[in-house]
C-alpha cells in the first residue's frame, strides 16, 4: 500500500470520529447570513469583480464557481426575508441583477458643469464649448439616460439592502454549527478534524496556534488564512485570538507568549511556571553565604542566567532549558523543594525518576505525581495547554545526557558563587533497573536498513506535488548523502557552496562549508546526485537554477511558505510526520513489527543512516569521521559493529530450529 493511502485511513478515521456530539446531523443545517456576506453582496451590486470580492469577503477564496453559487444564496434568502416582512417592492430589488455598466467609476456621480468648470478651469481659460466638451468626455453618464437608470436603481438596490440588512444579519456566536457559517465543502473538511463548532475551531486555533488547520484535510495555510481572518471580523462574539494563532511561532517574542499565559505552580513550561514564594530558594539551604557573582535573587532567575551563557547556539540553549525546566519542576511539584534546597539523595531520586518514568507500571510507581502529569502525546506546542516536558520514556543515554546537563548546571551555580555544593558530584550515573515488563534496547544505534531506505525513497516519490514533498525530495537525499546535523541542514547557505577543479579529469566538485559543534568549520561534499535535487528544488522556490547566481543567504532548506529558512524545529516535525505516515501505511497492510522503525525514526536518523551505509561499503573510517564531523574515531566506529547481525546471521545459516541433525 502506498503512502498515500495512509492519508486516507487518516480521513476515514477522522469519519468515524464523528460520532455523539461530534456527529454533523444528516439534517440540512440552514446557513445563516453575517456582515460578511452583506459586505460581499453590497461590492457586487457597486459593480467590483466578483472573484476579488470573494476574495476578500467569503471563506471559499477567489473561487469563481462557488462564489456565484453563494451570491446567488444571498440574494435568494435577502429577498425571502424581504418577503416575510412584507417589502415585496424591496424584495423585487433585491431579485434584480443590474449590469454594472463599466465598473464602479461608471456608476459614480456626475458633478454639476458648475463644479466641473471650479475644478477644472477656475481661470475660465476655455470656452463654454470646449469645457462642455471636456465635462461629457469625463463623465458621459451626465448624459446617458441608461446609465442614469442603472444607478438610480442601484441605489434603491443598496437602500433595500441597508433596510433588510438589521432584520437578518447576525454574529457567530461558539454554539453555532460549522455548517452554518461556512462553505458546505470547507464544513465538511473541517467536520472531518473534528471541528463541528465555531467554538471548538476557535478554541483549536487557540491551543495549536498559527500552524492549526495541519489536521484539516484539503485546507492548506491560505485557506486557514481566510478562516482566522474571518474570525477576527468577528471578535465582538468570538473573542479575540492569540497572537500565537496569526504568526509563525518563531516570530512571536517570548515576552509575547507569555503575557498571553496566566502564570501557574503545575507542570507548565519555565516561562509559565508561577514559583511559590516559599520554594523560590531565596533562603536555600545550599546557598552561598556571600553574596552571589550572579544578579539572581531566586531559583529561577539563576536557571535563567544560566541559559543566557549557552547563548551563542540557540540549539544548545533550548536543549538545556529543557533539562534545567525538567529538574526544577520535579523539584518544586514533586519533591516540594526549592531547588537550592537539594540534596545528594534527592538528586539520586531525581535520576531514579528519569529512568522509570514512562516504563513502569502504573501500581509500581513510587512517586507522588502520577507519570501522566509528565508526559503528554508527542508534537504539542509549549503553548499548548496539554503540553507536557515528555512525550514517553528516556533511552538510557537521554537519562545520562539530562544527568550531565543539571550536573553542569550545578557545577556552573557553584562556580558563581550562587550555590555552596554540586550535589550531583556525589550521585552516581548507573541507573535503575528498567521494569522487567518493558523491552530494554539492546541496539542502540538508531538508523535505516538499506531496504528501509529503499522503501522510503520509493514513498517519497509517490507523494502528490506540494511544498512540502518538495522539500523532503531534497532534504531526504541531502541529508543522506551529507550525514549533516539537522542545525547544520537548516544553516546551509548559497554562500557556504563552493567548487574546486577535479584533479585528473575537466570538471568541478561541489563543496559546502558546514559549521558544526563547538564552531568547528569542516567541508562536506556535495554528489552530483544532490546538486541536481538541489537545483530542482530550487527551480520549485522560484529561483536560479545557476546555483551561486542566487542571493547568498539564501537557505538550501526554506520554509513551506516564502523563501525565509526553516526552523530545526519545523524540519524535525516534517521529517517525523513523513516517517509516521510511512509506519501508518505499513500498519495497514498488517506490517507492524516492519513499522515500529519508521515510528520511532527521526531527523537524526538520517545522519545515523549516512554512517552506516559508508562504513559497511568499505569507506575507511578517517573518512567517515571527517564527513560527519566527530572528534573522536571511537564514536565513528559504532558503525562498524555488526556483531549483532552476524550473530543473527550465524544462527540462521546454522540452520538450528528444524530438523535436527547430527552436528557433533
Amino acid at each position: 500500500m502506498s503512502v498515500g493511502s495512509a492519508s486516507n485511513y487518516a480521513l476515514q478515521k477522522g469519519k468515524s470520529a464523528l460520532s455523539g456530539d461530534w456527529a454533523i446531523s444528516k439534517k440540512s443545517v440552514e446557513r445563516k447570513i453575517g456582515r460578511h456576506h452583506i459586505a460581499f453582496f453590497r461590492a457586487v451590486i457597486l459593480g467590483m469583480d466578483i472573484g476579488e470580492m470573494s476574495d476578500r469577503y467569503l471563506e471559499t477564496g477567489m473561487d469563481l464557481r462557488r462564489a456565484k453559487t453563494t451570491l446567488t444564496w444571498i440574494r435568494d434568502t435577502l429577498r425571502q426575508a424581504a418577503l416575510r416582512s412584507g417589502k415585496h417592492r424591496e424584495a423585487h430589488l433585491i431579485r434584480m441583477h443590474i449590469g454594472a455598466g463599466g465598473g464602479e467609476s461608471a456608476l459614480s456621480p456626475a458633478p454639476t458643469l458648475d463644479d466641473y468648470r471650479a475644478e477644472f478651469d477656475p481661470d475660465g481659460f476655455f470656452t463654454e464649448k470646449e469645457l462642455i466638451r471636456s465635462y461629457l468626455d469625463a463623465y458621459p453618464q451626465a448624459v446617458d439616460t441608461k446609465q442614469k437608470k442603472r444607478q438610480r436603481l442601484i441605489d434603491k438596490q443598496l437602500l433595500a439592502l441597508k433596510w433588510i440588512e438589521p432584520l437578518i444579519t447576525t454574529d457567530p456566536v461558539r454554539e453555532d454549527l460549522i455548517a452554518a457559517w461556512f462553505d458546505p465543502v470547507i464544513s465538511k473538511r473541517l467536520a472531518l478534524a473534528g471541528l463541528p463548532t465555531i467554538g471548538h475551531l476557535v478554541d483549536r486555533i487557540a491551543v495549536r496556534g498559527y500552524r492549526w488547520w495541519i489536521d484539516v484535510p484539503r485546507l492548506g495555510n491560505k485557506g486557514a488564512a481566510r478562516i482566522v481572518a474571518w474570525l477576527q471580523g468577528y471578535e465582538s462574539s468570538l473573542g479575540a485570538l492569540p497572537q500565537r494563532s496569526l504568526v509563525p511561532a518563531r516570530t512571536v517574542a517570548p515576552s509575547l507568549r507569555t503575557q498571553e499565559r496566566n502564570r501557574e505552580t503545575r507542570v507548565v513550561p519555565l516561562e509559565a511556571f508561577a514559583v511559590p514564594v516559599d520554594l523560590d530558594g531565596t533562603v536555600g539551604s545550599n546557598r552561598y553565604h556571600g553574596v552571589p557573582r550572579i544578579a539572581a535573587a531566586n531559583d529561577y532567575q539563576a536557571v535563567f542566567a544560566w541559559l543566557a551563557t549557552k547563548s551563542g547556539n540557540p540549539n544548545t540553549q533550548r536543549a538545556y532549558q529543557k533539562e534545567a525546566e525538567k529538574m526544577l519542576l520535579w523539584a518544586i511539584i514533586e519533591r516540594d523543594k526549592a531547588l537550592s534546597d537539594l540534596t545528594v539523595e534527592d538528586c539520586a531520586s531525581y535520576r531514579d525518576w528519569l529512568s522509570m518514568i514512562g516504563r513502569t507500571e502504573p501500581d509500581n510507581w513510587p512517586f507522588r505525581i502520577t507519570q501522566s502529569e509528565w508526559i503528554s502525546a508527542k508534537k504539542r506546542e509549549r503553548h499548548d495547554p496539554a503540553w507536557k516536558p515528555f512525550d514517553g520514556s528516556l533511552s538510557p543515554g537521554s537519562v545520562r545526557y539530562a544527568i550531565t546537563v543539571v550536573g553542569n548546571l550545578f557545577e556552573w551555580l557553584v562556580r558563581v558563587q550562587y550555590c555552596s555544593f554540586n550535589p550531583w558530584s556525589a550521585v552516581s550515573k548507573s541507573l535503575v533497573a528498567a521494569d522487567s515488563r518493558s523491552n530494554p534496547d539492546v541496539e542502540f544505534m538508531r538508523a535505516f536498513s538499506a531496504g528501509q531506505w529503499n522503501y522510503l525513497m520509493a514513498c517519497l516519490r509517490q507523494l502528490p506535488a506540494t511544498s512540502c514533498s518538495a522539500r523532503l525530495r531534497f532534504v531526504l537525499p541531502f541529508a543522506y548523502a551529507t550525514g549533516l546535523r539537522i542545525s547544520e541542514l537548516v544553516d546551509a547557505k548559497v554562500s557556504r557552496m563552493y567548487t574546486m577543479p577535479l584533479s585528473n579529469e575537466i570538471g568541478v566538485r561541489w563543496m559546502l562549508k558546514v559549521c558544526g559543534k563547538g564552531g568547528k568549520w569542516r567541508a562536506v561534499p556535495l554528489s552530483s546526485e544532490v546538486i541536481q535535487a538541489l537545483q530542482t528544488y530550487f527551480e520549485y522556490r522560484g529561483l536560479s537554477l545557476d546555483i551561486t547566481s542566487n542571493p547568498p543567504d539564501t537557505p538550501l532548506v526554506s520554509s513551506e511558505i516564502g523563501t525565509g529558512s526553516v526552523t530545526t524545529s519545523a524540519l524535525s516535525k516534517s521529517l517525523r510526520s513523513f516517517f509516521g505516515e510511512i509506519a501508518q501505511s505499513l500498519m495497514m497492510d498488517g506490517k507492524h513489527i516492519e513499522a515500529k522503525a519508521f515510528d520511532h525514526a527521526t531527523a537524526h536518523w538520517l545522519r545515523h543512516t549516512c554512517g552506516s551505509h559508508l562504513a559497511l561499503s568499505g569507506v575507511p573510517l578517517n573518512i567517515v569521521q571527517r564527513l560527519l564531523g566527530h572528534t573522536s574515531l571511537q564514536t565513528t566506529s559504532i558503525y562498524t559493529d555488526t556483531s549483532d547481525e552476524n550473530l543473527w546471521r550465524a544462527v540462521e545459516l546454522a540452520g538450528f530450529g528444524g530438523e535436527n541433525e547430527t552436528r557433533l
